[in-house]
């Protein structure tokens, strides 16, 4: 029972990063139709912005916070001077683009940083754990459970009773009306990669607290949290943070039950898991568990 309780916090916390990024790509896909896949840069930037800030002596809630509005102006700007010129091109187009921007920000993230990696600082003792009954879990796992829960539920909150969530529905809904009612739309695609990039920072800062580490490699894990998109849907916000959730928890019990019975093949096995999973639906449910099936007339 105490390893089960201890994978399913471990999941937990995994799936809060995987419902943060999975977050950040629907929000920029349902207001201008882009799939980031820069999105994994982000997170690592965040993750490094955090360390680089927290050096100086500067408090670590206060870095925290700063670490997440840098990510998230760069997020926006890149959107503003690259991205917003490429309306109207098809889909593939903008994929390649994106790709093309994660490439180049690796690149910057290694000659700024390096390749080695480096600890994530903590308010609290880095190795600090609780007792509860016989499992023995992370203070790192609860807080990035609890800080994602805090992000995804001021996200909704935002999207639900303000004015920009309310223009952020109504560009995702139609951009042609949008701009018909006044709506500045090319702010809303500014305000959306600025909090795609907020949250990828911040699953960056707890996805790289112990016992892992930042590197330039951490940003893989965003490419690891694109099937909760397709699992969710991929136009709802909700269903991306739902998937995420599950497929972080269902990743770290395939990692502790599952591989150990597969023998050699089962080496890394949880990591492919996801995509399995995003496989299986494709073929059952292809707009995922809350999406809508599109009905055309003809």
């Amino acid at each position: 029972m105490s390893t089960f309780l201890q994978l399913t916090i471990s999941g937990l916390a995994l799936g809060a990063v995987y419902a943060l990024v999975a977050l950040g790509f629907v929000v920029i896909y349902r207001a201008s139709q882009v799939f980031n896949f820069a999105q994994g840069e982000f997170l690592t930037i965040g993750a490094f912005s955090m360390v680089a800030i927290s050096s100086q002596g500067v408090p670590w809630y206060v870095a925290l916070v700063a670490a997440m509005v840098i990510t998230g102006a760069l997020a926006a700007g890149i959107e503003r001077l690259v991205l917003r010129r490429m309306i109207g091109r098809q889909v593939f187009v903008t994929i390649i683009l994106t790709i093309f921007i994660g490439l180049v920000l690796r690149t910057l993230v290694v000659l700024v940083w390096g390749t080695d990696p480096v600890g994530m600082p903590t308010p609290w003792e880095m190795t600090k754990s609780f007792e509860l009954g016989t499992a023995s879990i992370l203070a790192n796992s609860l807080a990035g459970i609890v800080a994602g829960a805090l992000a995804l539920t001021a996200f909704f909150l935002v999207n639900k009773y303000t004015k920009l969530g309310v223009a952020m529905r109504a560009t995702a809904g139609d951009q042609e009306v949008a701009l018909a009612l006044g709506i500045p739309v090319g702010r809303i695609f500014g305000s959306t990669w600025f909090i795609a990039g907020a949250l990828a920072a911040l699953g960056g800062i707890f996805l790289g607290m112990f016992p892992r580490t930042v590197d330039a490699n951490l940003g893989f894990v965003a490419l690891r949290a694109f099937p909760a998109v397709i699992v969710g849907g991929l136009e709802s916000p909700g269903g991306a943070v739902v998937a995420g959730v599950l497929l972080g928890v269902l990743e770290v019990w395939c990692q502790g039950y599952l591989n150990p019975q597969l023998g050699h093949f089962g080496h890394n096995f949880h990591a492919v898991f996801p995509y399995i999973v995003m496989i299986v639906f494709l073929m059952i449910r292809p707009y995922g568990m809350f999406g809508t099936k599109d009905v055309e007339r003809v």
